[in-house]
């Protein structure tokens, strides 16, 4: 029985070190989480504190003034979390609409969760979003809270980790995607799927089983992913976080 146990531990300290080897070869990746009007302080705070944790990062808060300034130059990535989305939109306005977009155009990444990704979308409002090919499903937004299952895609599971079947995660009222057939943009990459749905409030049911949950597309030169329910609040996905981050960044999340 002991030597059971030992030969269990040996094995998961080996695979612990072996993910630490994996993250300790990538290159640094600066990391700018708005923190500002519109955002929820409980996700923009919890995605730096898990950045912030994680190897080979650098994270730090950026505001609306920031952006309109041109601060995220310093930076490789920057993540919208959960929130509003409209009101994350009308913080930054027009001015930080064209730094994000100049930043993207420029090879910077884009990672929205929740409010974040309504902030992508075609349909967000006249003047803002257009960052990917997706638009929010017709109906009620504001489907409610839950714990949803989702699976991970082929290119999923090479970006987020290879994680097999269906599993649970946090879900917010985040956006139901489809695709916007918006021509000035090229298709989206899923990379997870919802496998089960809420639907309060009157809101469409059936639609959001089998829709996209985190999709992912180029845009210029950099890449925008936008991630609809909350990894970095279900902790058994905060890996998650990380690696959606540098890939947004387009630094490629090793695998071995």
């Amino acid at each position: 029985m002991r030597k059971t146990m030992l030969t269990a531990a040996l094995t998961l300290i080996a695979a612990t070190l072996g993910t630490v080897a994996v993250w300790a070869k990538e290159p640094l990746c600066r990391a700018a989480v708005y923190n500002g009007p519109g955002a929820s302080p409980t996700c923009a705070n919890a995605s730096l504190e898990i950045l912030a944790a994680a190897p080979n990062f650098e994270a730090k808060y950026v505001s609306a003034e920031e952006i309109q300034a041109g601060k995220l130059r310093d930076f490789d990535v920057v993540l919208f979390p959960g929130g509003s989305g409209n009101g994350e939109s009308r913080a930054i306005g027009d001015a930080g609409w064209r730094e994000l977009r100049a930043f993207l155009n420029d090879g910077g990444g884009y990672l929205g969760t929740c409010a974040g990704a309504y902030m992508g979308l075609v349909n967000l409002n006249r003047d803002a979003g257009r960052l990917i090919n997706a638009k929010l499903q017709e109906g009620n937004w504001e489907r409610g809270e839950a714990i949803l299952e989702i699976e991970l895609t082929d290119e999923g599971k090479r970006v987020c980790g290879d994680r097999s079947g269906r599993f649970t995660i946090a879900y917010q009222n985040g956006p139901v995607m489809l695709p916007a057939n918006y021509e000035p943009l090229p298709e989206y990459d899923v990379l997870a799927y919802f496998r089960t749905e809420v639907a309060e409030n009157d809101s469409p049911k059936g639609v959001q089983i089998d829709s996209p949950a985190i999709i992912a597309a180029s845009y210029g030169k950099g890449r925008v992913i936008l991630c609809s329910p909350h990894p970095e609040l279900t902790p058994s996905l905060n890996e998650f976080v990380p690696r959606l981050t540098r890939f947004a960044a387009g630094k490629d999340v090793k695998t071995e």
